[in-house]
């Protein structure tokens, strides 16, 4: 029984001491605050369609950004 936890241990202090051992992942840098702000939402109802355009710009311009960020050349 003391053997099976002795084997238990050590596997257990090598997984972490490779896992320790690793440097740190880097997460990947956040787009510009400006680049990302969404348009804000309109309050009366004249503001509608100008906001739907602008939502809709918005969302084409995220996906384009986040494409080129996923496949660089």
């Amino acid at each position: 029984m003391a053997i099976l936890l002795l084997i238990v241990l050590a596997v257990i202090g090598l997984t972490l001491a490779h896992w320790l051992g690793q440097p740190p992942r880097t997460a990947p840098d956040p787009p510009a605050a400006a680049a990302t702000a969404a348009p804000t939402v309109p309050t009366r109802p004249q503001e509608l369609k100008q906001f739907e355009q602008d939502l809709n710009r918005f969302m084409r311009d995220t996906a384009s950004q986040r494409r080129r960020q996923a496949d660089p050349q």
